[in-house]
């Protein structure tokens, strides 16, 4: 098995997810579940109910594809995001927030899906966030990275986010 991640790094907005795990990738994200201090048996690789990497409410999975991998050839921090960073974004990020979802899921009022795409943004600033805040096992830059990734979600929808003392300590030590 092969550990450096420069293998699985793409051109373009992470690997693509339509990339098939090998049981080397598997093995290889496995350890990274570990380091993090999460439950393998949360996540499924190589799922066909799932675009990409993410967290499905409706299992209480993280599904994991090719998109896992980051493409260390961009600026961008969403892309740099480590395969341990991304997992902790959706075990520690998302997973938490399991009821919220599935009470989103079962509004079938009208404007339901608009108050959900309202709040994308903020729901992927707070994986982000809880992820450098919560999970075990993060590096320095993972932590930076992560929170970087938080207030770029922000920046996007135009959102200007006031810096506590944990976004501070990331960002400037």
């Amino acid at each position: 098995m092969n550990n450096n991640n420069e293998l699985h790094s793409a051109s373009g907005n992470r690997r693509s997810p339509m990339y098939k795990l090998t049981m080397d990738d598997i093995e290889y994200i496995k350890g990274e579940i570990r380091a993090i201090g999460a439950d393998p048996d949360e996540f499924v690789f190589n799922s066909d109910f799932a675009r990409g990497t993410c967290f499905l409410a409706s299992d209480g999975k993280i599904h994991i594809k090719g998109n896992v991998f980051p493409d260390r050839s961009s600026q961008h921090p969403r892309d740099l995001l480590s395969v341990r960073a991304v997992l902790a974004h959706e075990y520690y990020g998302h997973r938490p927030f399991r009821e919220q979802y599935l009470k989103e899921d079962s509004d079938d009022s009208p404007d339901a899906i608009s108050k959900i795409m309202a709040r994308t943004w903020s729901d992927e600033f707070r994986a982000s966030y809880f992820a450098a805040k919560n999970s075990p096992g993060l590096s320095r830059e993972d932590r930076l990275l992560l929170i970087r990734d938080s207030l770029s979600r922000a920046e996007e929808a135009g959102i200007t986010i006031v810096f506590n003392q944990f976004i501070r300590r990331v960002l400037y030590g």
